[in-house]
């Protein structure tokens, strides 16, 4: 069995703490150990005996599932990010469920279907892109990408002036920074009625591109409580630096994979008059730079734990074949039910593994992504893109 932490002779990281360095966060370096998903899990390095790691790792980077990491003979979290989305990649693409539910941890059954696809030559399906052969659903939202900056360059919204007038560094771009790399990961997020007030919902809609195919989330943008005395946080539309990081530093118990932003943080404004919108006289208000405002896992969808932070939820997931793929049977709802079992199945973040383990598998060494906040309304901005995709998105999988 190949889990997190399991390493073949010889592979084992001479300077662990500098090893985590790269990957922790310093509140987290007290613990030489690869974080777990459950609550209170922790792992230890383990050996496991001759190459069958490098083997697994050789065998998943040609199949597509990390073709940019390095075969170390040691199973991080890229390599168990890539374990598990092979196994929700047989379960879903393939529609074989008899790998079980996805979890990081390759046992039997996951080696069986592994060897299976060494032997038969398989790759995953986003492979076949490159820079010239990206998936049409991919360059329609590329395209939008390029028109919206376009727009925003000629007129530029109160907070996008305020972007550019900011002056300190910061994980926000100004609009002639905004870049769309094709060799970048891209995580779009569409905000829905941000100035109606009331009760912020999981009613937001987020779209990955990554490799030339394009994957759909939901959760929110927008945060759904505060008991900050200026009022909540709302995270300014438009580009921000991202990467591979940890949610809820505070509590070890808890603390959990994430994605943050890259340095000294992105822009928020606050909701000055406390009624949990975006509203004109919000606007006014000057920018703040916050490290905290994470994407991260927000149970299967039933209620926002967002405090600031951009959530995404875990009851499905529209995958890059355009399906619908339903994640509630093993998509836990809180935290303590992460790892146990509920009905007989074995419940994880659902959906959300899926995204994180996108990014943490197929990016570069440093674990980054480009994240870009958008209205509603900016759909409108090229004809490719149907105004009304995220509400149809919604309807399937909310």
């Amino acid at each position: 069995m190949i889990r997190l932490g399991t390493y073949d002779v010889d592979s084992m990281p001479a300077d662990r703490r500098g090893y985590f360095r790269g990957l922790h966060e310093p509140v987290m370096l007290a613990r030489l150990l690869f974080r777990g998903e459950r609550v209170g899990q922790w792992h230890k390095f383990s050996a496991s005996g001759g190459r069958d790691v490098a083997k697994v790792q050789e065998i998943l980077k040609t199949a597509g599932f990390m073709p940019l990491g390095k075969v170390d003979g040691l199973c991080g979290y890229r390599t168990a990010s890539a374990i598990r989305l092979f196994q929700e990649y047989v379960r879903s693409v393939e529609g074989d469920d008899s790998i079980g539910t996805a979890d990081g941890v390759l046992g039997q059954r996951s080696r069986f279907h592994l060897d299976r696809w060494k032997t038969d030559g398989h790759r995953a399906e986003w492979m076949q892109s490159s820079g010239d052969n990206y998936g049409p659903e991919y360059r329609k939202w590329m395209k939008l990408l390029k028109a919206t900056k376009s727009h925003y360059r000629q007129s530029p919204t109160t907070l996008l002036k305020k972007v550019a007038e900011f002056e300190r560094p910061s994980d926000t771009r100004k609009v002639s920074d905004w870049r769309f790399d094709t060799d970048d990961i891209h995580l779009i997020g569409i905000r829905r009625d941000e100035a109606q007030p009331g009760q912020r919902t999981n009613d937001d809609v987020f779209v990955l591109l990554v490799h030339g195919v394009v994957f759909k989330f939901f959760g929110t943008t927008d945060p759904g409580k505060s008991s900050h005395r200026d009022g909540a946080p709302f995270l300014v539309p438009g580009q921000h630096r991202y990467r591979f990081g940890w949610h809820k530093q505070s509590d070890q118990e808890k603390v959990c994979r994430a994605l943050k932003p890259e340095t000294s943080g992105v822009l928020i404004i606050r909701d000055s008059d406390r009624d949990m919108a975006l509203t004109h006289s919000d606007l006014e208000g000057r920018l703040e730079r916050n490290p905290g405002i994470n994407v991260h896992w927000g149970g299967r969808g039933v209620s926002n734990w967002s405090q600031g932070c951009q959530v995404i939820c875990g009851k499905g997931y529209i995958n890059h074949r355009n399906e619908k793929l339903d994640c509630s049977a093993f998509a836990a709802t809180t935290y303590a039910n992460l790892g146990k079992k509920v009905g007989g199945v074995y419940q994880t973040k659902g959906a959300y593994s899926v995204l994180v383990d996108l990014v943490t598998a197929l990016s570069g060494d440093q674990h980054s992504l480009s994240y870009m906040l958008l209205y509603e309304k900016d759909l409108g901005l090229t004809p490719a893109i149907e105004s009304d995709v995220a509400a149809k998105v919604l309807a399937q999988v909310a």
